[in-house]
């Protein structure tokens, strides 16, 4: 049994580099949205990528917003019975959120931010 390969491949490609607060030369609202509708850090450096195919029969379009976050991670307290536990106070921890938005970057609308998001979201 022969299992076909896909004829092409895709790979993304990085658009642009920024903060909300800069905004996109694409796109004159997607800052504005993104600031509205999710929860994305205002100063997080954000870098956008493209994933598109030329060819007619392959509709692969897609959007993806990479941010790096820090949040706190806070370890389980010792219990009571294991006194050679030492304490850990909150340690800071890096980490890479991808939002996925499956439209070409200059197409995005107010509706598929939100939908997206909240698919995000769920997935989290």
């Amino acid at each position: 049994m022969t299992v076909s390969k896909p004829s092409h491949e895709h790979g993304w490609k990085s658009v642009t580099k920024g903060k909300l607060s800069s905004g996109f030369p694409f796109h004159p609202k997607l800052a504005e949205w993104l600031s509205t509708y999710t929860t994305i850090p205002k100063d997080a450096d954000l870098e956008i990528l493209e994933v598109s195919c030329g060819e007619v029969s392959c509709p692969t379009e897609e959007t993806l917003i990479v941010w790096k976050h820090d949040v706190n991670l806070t370890p389980n307290s010792p219990s009571n019975d294991d006194k050679a536990a030492p304490t850990i106070a909150k340690m800071p921890a890096s980490r890479i959120f991808e939002f996925r938005i499956s439209r070409k970057k200059e197409n995005i609308s107010k509706m598929d931010v939100d939908l997206s998001w909240k698919r995000f979201v769920e997935k989290s």
